[in-house]
């Protein structure tokens, strides 16, 4: 089944809803869902300017090798953690 031919399904069943709470109720679902999952969300402006500056010095920061720490390194340090 294409994208094209569910989406066609979905907006059969939400045609045979006659209830206006119920459509009101979906409205809300929807909004919220379609909010959630919408591609290309780009939350920088979001952000504060600490914020965007830090990330931005975070990144520039990683840069340089001598500042990686390696996963093996991590997980030796975090592992008491991890176990169960």
């Amino acid at each position: 089944m294409s994208n094209l031919e569910l989406k066609g399904g979905i907006l059969e069943m939400i045609a045979t809803i006659n209830d206006r709470a119920a459509l009101e109720e979906l409205k809300v679902l929807v909004t919220n869902f379609a909010g959630s999952h919408t591609q290309g969300d780009d939350y920088w402006d979001e952000l504060s300017g600490t914020e965007q500056s830090e990330l931005e010095a975070a990144i520039r920061e990683s840069d340089n090798e001598s500042n990686l720490v390696s996963h093996e390194e991590v997980m030796k340090k975090y592992s008491k953690w991890l176990e169960k």
